[in-house]
This record gives structure tokens, sequence and C-alpha cells, in this order.
């Protein structure tokens, strides 16, 4: 039988086929910086060039740390031309498409819980306006017609800042530790993912401003003044139902239990006193895990369970049928509390700074004092809140807050 021949595997193939190697893209850069900079862009683009398609960290770092490439970098909030070792370029480019790649991999439900906004703010106040009208029913002939005016909610959304950061070392290059790095990279997006699904999930019920003895964060904040989003009479938020927006002992068992839920809704009024129609179908039903399987027997039921030929409004082909969103970490809440409503409707995420990503190469102190070869770090600055309080019904299956 024929030995099969061992393949040579240079240091780097750039390229789906490995058309452009290493030296192939030192002479490029040597004869025009700009192409080979938009040529690093289209393979890291193109997914072509990763850390892990990389075979020797080492040579990468020696054959393209003494390249001078143009780039354009943010400085004093105005881009400016400079130019760049190649290396932390490549480095860079490769980490922030991993931690994209990664970020997105991580599964989540928040941002189908909230509209998004950006702001450069860090109180910002989102005003409910609200018509005022004079409660005329005719306008006579030669009369002028009556003018509205207009009140004022506001509600103040603040501001969390966060982030992240790594290093490779000089050591972990000449190592070829090219595992230890993708780990990392994975590490930092998912940690990010993480804190922003989990920072939207508690927000969205409110888990400390209307816990049993409520506290900060609150994610209502009428006129700046923190106040339980979830409560069970309409004395101080007097636009809910007179029952509240909490529904206490409405255990999800079957479809009389999103009855009640809906119910609940269309008691929830203006300004003006009158009642406000939210369609179901515009609403989610959002389920902790542990009552995902009831939730989902019940949406996709098309007759009611339990009674002969009778279609079931809240299944397939009804008029109620609600989107279903699940997620464990709900549990963390509470194992039995669940909601129905339009969220995107009453819930804002505001973006003071969208995910910030930047990188140090080797022409630092860090590496004078450690050998640090590469440094990222990931910033952002991200909160929600409630910029109103009848669109979302809070279920309870007895009677304490969770």
């Amino acid at each position: 039988m024929e030995k099969t021949k061992h393949a040579f595997i240079p240091e780097l193939r750039l390229g789906p086929g490995g058309g452009l190697q290493l030296e192939d893209l030192r002479e490029m850069v040597k004869n025009d910086p700009a192409v080979a900079a938009g040529k690093i862009g289209e393979l890291i683009e193109s997914g072509a060039l990763r850390w892990e398609k990389v075979h020797d960290l080492r040579a990468l770092l020696n054959r393209t740390m003494d390249l001078q490439i143009p780039c354009r970098v943010q400085i004093a909030g105005e881009e400016r031309a400079i130019m760049s070792s190649a290396f932390p370029l490549l480095a860079g480019g490769m980490t922030v498409a991993g931690i994209n790649e990664a970020y997105q991999a991580v599964p989540t439900i928040g941002q189908e819980l909230v509209t998004e906004m950006d702001s450069n703010k860090k109180i910002v106040e989102v005003a409910g306006i609200t018509s005022l009208d004079s409660q005329i029913d005719r306008v006579d002939e030669g009369k002028d017609f009556p003018e509205i005016g207009a009140g004022e909610e506001k509600f103040e959304i603040r501001s969390k800042r966060n982030g992240r950061r790594l290093s490779i070392t000089a050591e972990a290059i000449e190592e070829n530790d090219v595992a230890g790095i993708v780990q990392r990279i994975n590490a930092l997006a998912e940690i990010a993912a993480e804190h922003i699904e989990e920072l939207t999930l508690s927000r969205v019920c409110d888990q400390y401003g209307s816990a049993t003895s409520p506290a900060e964060p609150y994610v209502l904040r009428p006129n700046g003044a923190g106040a339980a989003l979830y409560q069970t009479g309409a004395t101080t938020l007097t636009r809910l139902h007179s029952s509240g927006n909490r529904y206490t002992t409405n255990v999800l068992a079957d479809e009389t239990d999103l009855d009640n839920a809906r119910l609940r809704l269309g008691g929830m009024k203006n300004s003006l006193g009158k009642r406000i129609n939210i369609p179901m179908s515009q609403c989610v039903l959002l389920v902790p895990n542990a009552l995902e399987g009831t939730a989902m027997k019940i949406v996709n039921s098309i007759l009611t369970p339990g009674v002969e030929n009778e279609y079931n409004a809240w299944g397939p082909s009804g008029a109620y049928r609600p989107r279903l969103l699940s997620s464990p970490k709900l549990d963390d809440i509470s194992t039995t509390v669940w909601y129905l409503g339009d969220f995107r409707r009453q819930f804002r995420r505001k973006w003071k700074l969208r995910f910030e990503y930047v990188t140090l190469g080797m022409t630092t102190e860090s590496f004078l004092m450690s050998r640090i070869a590469f440094q990222a770090r990931l910033a952002w600055d991200c909160e929600v809140g409630a910029v109103d309080y009848v669109y979302v019904i809070q279920n309870l299956s007895a009677t304490a807050a969770p």
C-alpha cells in the first residue's frame, strides 16, 4: 500500500484556498500598504482569516510587527488616518470577528422584549405625551374647533457601565497557543452577551423594584422617582386596572389563566381614563423554563384541552395566540411567575455606549513590563427602563412577590 506523503502546512494561509500566504502579504504591504489593508479586511469579513486558521503565531508576529499599514482611528471624537503596525491590525480584526461570531451564538430573548434606543446622556427622560381632550362630542357650524392640550409623563432611564478585557502574552504566541487565545475571545463575547441578557430579563421582571421589599434598581422611574412597576392596585399608578397589573393566584395551568390576564389588560387606561386596546396578537407570553411545557401545550393546541370540538382561542388558529418566549434565566428569578403583554411598548433598552472595541499592540508599557503582546477591551453602557406601566401583566401563583 502506498504511503500518504506528509503535507507541509505554511505558517499562515490567507484565503479560502490558501491563495495568499504570509510572504505574499509582506510583499503586498511593502508595495502598496493601502491595497494590503483592504485585502486583510476582505479576508476577515469573509471568514477566511481567523485565529484558529493561523498555524504559526510566532511567524505571524515576527513577520508583521515591522510592517506599517494605514488605518483610521477615532481621536477626541474625530476620525484620523494613521500608520500602524500590521500585527495589532491583524490580531484586532481577527479578535473582533471572533467576538462577533461568539456573541451572536449565545441564545438570548432580551432583544424581543425591548425597543432599542441610543442616547449619549447618562440619564435620559422619555416623555409620554398624552392628549388632554375637552370631551366635546360635537362642534356646531361656525364654531371654532377646540384645541387639545398636551400633558407629559416623564420616565427616567439611567446608565450602567460595564466591560471586560483580555491580554495575550508573547509567551502564548511563541508557544502557538491558538486554542487558548480562541477560548478567551469566545469567553469575552459570551460574558458580554450573558450580562446584557440577565440585565434585560431582570429589568422587565422588575426583580428588585417590585420585590416584597422594593429596592433599587427600579425599572420604573416616573419623573425620576423609583416606583414598583407591578402592583395590586391603582392607588399610585392611577392608569392601572383597579386591581393593578399584578395578578395574584393566577397559576398558569390552562387557557382560562390567559383569559384572566387578558381581561386585566383590557382594564388599562390612558390619561383620559379611557381603555387602551392591546391586541393579543402583538403580545408576548413570557414564562420561565419550568412553565414552558405547559405554555407550549396551551398555545399549540388547536382544540381546547378537555372540551370536545371547541377551538382554542389561544391556539394556532385562535385570535388571541401570543408569541411564546422562555429562558431558564427567568427561573433564577422565579419558577412560577409568568407575564403577558406588549413588552416592546413598555420597555426601552438604552445604549449610552454600544459595544466599544479597542486593541493595543506591543508598543505599550505592558509589553515592556510584562511582555503583553496584544490586548483587547470590550466596553458597553446599557440600561433598561419602563416608559409606561399598563402594557404587561405579571401573574403570580400565590400572593407573595418573587
